[in-house]
């Protein structure tokens, strides 16, 4: 079988590669479409994360986990 049957099976009739630019804004428009899914996504959580009082801002010093303990702790002591 000569190869330039069997490449016309599987590349169609023309074994020249084209450049389609259609092909090419489709994957541009849906490659910038993901991303602002994602930092919509982010944006949101952030926002939310914040109203929660959970986002720390520059310059504080503590952790979460201390946060979360002394909450603990004084819940414990209305509690007892």
């Amino acid at each position: 079988m000569p190869l330039s049957l069997f490449q016309s099976w599987v590349f169609g009739t023309s074994t020249s590669v084209e450049f389609v630019p259609g092909v090419f804004i489709i994957l541009c428009c849906g490659l910038a479409f993901t991303l602002y899914c994602v930092a919509y996504i982010l944006i949101m959580a952030h926002k939310e994360l914040k109203e929660n009082g959970q986002v720390r801002e520059q310059g504080q010093e503590g952790s979460i986990e201390a946060e979360s303990r002394e909450r603990d702790c004084e819940e414990s002591k209305e509690r007892g």
